[in-house]
C-alpha cells in the first residue's frame, strides 16, 4: 500500500512540476511563420548516460517540429544510472518522466544510446510495442542487442509531434520496461 501511495504522490508531483517546467514559446504575430515557432520545451537533466542523453534529445528534437528538449532549466525528464532492474521510465505526465538506465542492459549488448531515446521516448508519450522490428525505436530491446537503430519512425515522431501540438495528458502509472530481447 505504501508503494502505491508514493507512486501516486510521486506522479502527482512530477505532473505538476510538467505543468510549471515545460512552456510554449510564444511569438508576437497572430499566425506563427512554421510549427517549430510553437515547439514546446522540455527541459532534461542526466545523472548518468549523459552523453547519449545529450544525443537523444538531439534525435529527438531533428524529427518533431513541435518539441524542443533542452538541458538543465527545472528538468521534468530526469535521467540516471542504476544496477538492476531493467532500464526503465516512469512517465508522470507529457514531457514529463523519471528514467532509469540499466548498466546491466548496456553490459548485455543492448546499445546505450537506443536505451535512452527509447526511455525518453515514453516521457514524450509514446508506449512500448514489443514488435522485435529494429525500425521500431519503441520496440525496445525486443529487436536485440544487434539493434542499433536510434531513431524515431516516422509513425512514432508523427504521434509525438501531435502529443506536443495540443495539451497534457495524464500519463502516470506502471513503468515501461525495456525489455530485452
Amino acid at each position: 500500500m505504501t508503494g502505491k501511495l508514493l507512486r501516486l504522490v510521486t506522479g502527482v508531483l512530477f505532473t505538476s512540476l510538467a505543468l510549471v517546467g515545460a512552456n510554449l514559446t510564444s511569438t508576437a504575430s497572430a499566425a506563427p511563420a512554421a510549427p517549430s515557432a510553437l515547439a514546446r520545451t522540455v527541459y532534461y537533466s542526466a545523472s548518468g548516460y549523459s552523453a547519449e542523453a545529450d544525443q537523444a534529445a538531439q534525435i529527438w528534437n531533428s524529427r518533431v517540429p513541435n518539441l524542443r528538449l533542452v538541458r538543465g532549466g527545472n528538468a521534468t525528464i530526469r535521467i540516471a544510472a542504476t544496477n538492476g532492474g531493467g532500464s526503465r521510465a516512469y512517465p508522470c505526465g507529457l514531457g514529463c518522466a523519471t528514467i532509469y538506465i540499466d548498466n546491466r542492459d548496456v553490459s548485455a549488448g543492448n546499445y546505450a544510446l537506443r536505451i535512452v531515446a527509447h526511455e525518453i521516448g515514453h516521457g514524450l508519450g509514446l508506449p512500448d510495442t514489443y514488435n522485435g522490428i529494429c525500425s521500431y525505436l519503441m520496440s525496445g530491446g525486443s529487436a536485440g542487442t544487434s539493434c542499433r537503430n536510434v531513431n524515431p519512425n516516422a509513425q512514432e515522431a508523427n504521434r509525438v509531434n501531435q502529443l506536443f501540438a495540443g495539451g497534457f495528458q495524464s500519463l502516470a502509472g506502471t513503468p515501461d520496461v525495456y525489455v530485452k530481447g
